[in-house]
């Protein structure tokens, strides 16, 4: 859970004073919710961080180098449990002594899937969409990206544009649920991520 909470104290400095379109505190409205709706660790890390490269100044690489920071601080104090401090309300924590550092495969995954997330590196929005469809851990998060991005309630006062901008959410939503659907169909159950 280190990364975990690795992840989500780099997302929140990162977008620290963002707001979402309802006038709320990003990370606590929008990235802390998608992270939290993640399965598994991976999921959780790229949940946090799926925008940081999209909405801050900083690229994948420095985002990931700031989360390898952080834990490397924390594996050379063992003693300091500070870092559960603010988001152990957040994320179950796993009952481990040790950290775990990501190794450069789980690193890359993790990094394959903020790239296909930042809608800024692909031409057009179906493309974009395209992309996702073919990598399982940036469809995951996708999927909790889009439910979250789905609740109305954030936005005190709706107008048409927002209303509008649901439908294209709903709409993107049901085709990522439908290549969800046709990847877990066709996985090995025990090999899924």
């Amino acid at each position: 859970m280190h990364v975990v909470f690795a992840a989500a104290y780099v997302a929140r400095d990162l977008h620290q004073g963002q707001k979402d379109k309802g006038g709320n505190d990003y990370f606590s409205s929008h990235l802390l919710p998608v992270g939290k709706s993640g399965y598994d660790w991976k999921e959780q890390v790229v949940g946090l961080l799926h925008d940081a490269a999209e909405d801050t100044s900083n690229d994948i690489s420095t985002i990931l180098h700031l989360v390898k920071q952080k834990l490397e601080t924390w594996m050379n104090n063992p003693d300091d449990k500070s870092w559960i401090d603010d988001f152990e309300e957040d994320f179950f924590q796993y009952p481990a002594e040790q950290c775990h550092m990501p190794t450069e495969e789980e690193w890359d995954e993790i990094a394959t899937a903020l790239q296909l997330l930042n809608h800024h590196t692909a031409p057009n929005r179906e493309e974009y969409l395209s992309r996702i469809c073919v990598n399982k851990l940036a469809l995951k998060v996708k999927l909790n990206d889009l439910r979250n991005n789905m609740d109305i309630s954030r936005i005190a006062e709706p107008t048409e544009m927002d209303m509008e901008r649901q439908k294209r959410y709903k709409h993107e939503y049901e085709r990522l649920m439908d290549a969800f659907q046709r990847i877990i169909s066709t996985d090995d159950w025990p090999n899924r991520a």
